[in-house]
């Protein structure tokens, strides 16, 4: 046993390709060396993706905003309403939100008029917020006041005759 140590490498036959006993001495070629290619592999691009020749080099730019025009969308003045009176306050909000998206669109005409509107819905909203308020002292404060005092002016005598 102690010859036939090597045993898998001296029982190969002759005709292997993998064998060869006068290059290597464990009896296998060593493989081929790599070789770079002498011009570059060129893929083809994906679908639909422009096909430039390979010395150009594409530079993508964002779009620049042109034309920025400053609409205020007046929603602090409509948040300020929801507290005067819920329901135009609502709508004065809804009608803000709409007038930063137009804003944000690019579609100014539009932000104008969706802003005036919810400027509009809001002053009337605090207007009418206001009234109630009003409304709320006199009836609340004024007028028990009025009625009270109206009632301690009359006289009541009492008779104690009967």
């Amino acid at each position: 046993m102690e010859g036939k140590s090597n045993l898998a490498y001296t029982d190969m036959p002759a005709n292997n390709p993998a064998y060869n006993p006068s290059n290597n001495p464990d009896g296998f070629q060593q493989p081929p060396a790599y070789e770079l290619p002498s011009q570059p592999t060129l893929y083809p691009k994906p679908y639909g993706a422009p096909q430039y020749p390979s010395n150009v080099t594409v530079v993508t730019v964002p779009p620049q905003r042109q034309n920025v025009q400053h609409v205020e969308d007046n929603m602090v003045i409509s948040i300020v309403s929801l507290f005067f009176c819920c329901i135009l306050g609502i709508f004065a909000i809804i009608k803000a939100q709409e007038a930063k998206d137009h804003i944000a669109r690019g579609n100014y005409d539009m932000a104008r008029m969706a802003a005036r509107t919810a400027k509009n819905l809001a002053i009337i909203g605090i207007v009418l917020g206001c009234i109630g308020v009003v409304i709320g002292i006199v009836l609340g404060v004024v007028l028990p006041l009025v009625v009270y005092t109206s009632i301690s002016t009359v006289e009541y005598s009492y008779d104690s005759s009967y």
